[in-house]
């Protein structure tokens, strides 16, 4: 038994799939077929359930499964250890970030680790924060960034490091350009422009219009902010966006107003799956993170 024959079968279980984890793996199917084949016979257990539709563990193969990850990631763990002493740490760590996270202060974040860690190659995928949380549980990704607390604490560890209110964005001529603040409930008859169901603001808006006493009239649901704020800039109707972003929104194309009564917060957590023995440059990445989005909170926006 070898470490591939580990590393593929890691793959194969995360993916669900031969033909994925080969693509991810950058080998062909055959590859992965056959090393995962040599370990089941080694092992004399069959660590996998074939069909045509998907790949599924064993009881075996789950058990197998936690016992792999522990030794893959302590061995690539041992050989970033060694690389420390005597030059730059290498290796990959896979980020899951928000489809509506504010671009440019997560660029400058990557810019930042990078300039520290050329050698540690930043793997990214934009999801919503849902998506992301099962990423992470499903050891897809090493790390997450979502907007809100983890859904459940009992499988995450995570770090808070932002509190954004969202503002009413409305086009130029709309009528509540008049107000210095809004009411929840004087929305009610506005057409609004949503997140897409993978966010956690597209449960977090429903849930507090419900609360206001009215269920929102949803004219689109996305997961491109750039299609909301043009959706609005057309007057077609509203949409909720937090108060980082509405900054750099130009005044032309739409107005935005606070929200009050309640004020929905847009919550920005960096979250690992609590119990899993994470890499090395994960580690790096965690410590670096941490440190540079903490401090960034005591700085003025710059909102030009």
């Amino acid at each position: 038994m070898e470490i591939l024959h580990l590393q593929y079968f890691i793959a194969v279980a995360r993916h669900k799939s031969f033909s994925k984890a080969a693509t991810a793996s950058h080998v062909s199917q055959s590859v992965i077929s056959k090393l995962v084949k040599d370990l089941e016979k080694e092992l004399g257990i069959a660590l996998l359930h074939r069909n045509s539709k998907q790949v599924t563990l064993t009881d075996a193969g789950s058990i197998f499964l936690v016992e792999a990850d522990k030794v893959v990631t302590l061995f690539a763990n041992l050989t970033n250890s060694f690389s420390e002493k005597y030059r730059l740490p290498k290796g990959k760590v896979s980020i899951g970030l928000p489809l509506m996270t504010e671009a440019v202060a997560f660029a400058q974040l990557l810019g930042a680790f990078r300039k520290k860690y050329p050698e540690i190659e930043t793997e990214l995928s934009e999801y919503g924060s849902k998506k992301i949380e099962r990423a992470i549980h499903d050891g897809l990704l090493d790390i997450g960034i979502i907007c809100r607390l983890p859904s459940d604490p009992e499988l995450y560890e995570s770090f808070s490091f932002a509190q954004d209110p969202l503002k009413v964005v409305v086009h130029p001529t709309h009528r509540l350009t008049a107000y210095k603040e809004v009411c929840l409930s004087s929305l009610s008859k506005e057409a609004f422009i949503l997140s897409s169901s993978d966010f956690s603001l597209h449960d977090e808006v429903i849930k507090k219009c419900n609360e206001a006493g009215f269920h929102p009239q949803i004219i689109l649901e996305t997961a491109q902010r750039e299609l909301m704020v043009q959706t609005v800039a057309v007057n077609l109707g509203i949409a909720l966006i937090p108060q980082n972003i509405c900054e750099r929104l130009s005044p032309e194309l739409v107005r935005s107003i606070p929200l009050i009564n309640p004020e929905i917060v847009h919550s920005m957590s960096v979250i690992w799956k609590k119990g899993r023995t994470i890499s090395y440059p994960a580690k790096l990445f965690l410590e670096f993170a941490q440190t540079y989005l903490l401090a960034s909170q005591s700085k003025p926006v710059d909102s030009s």
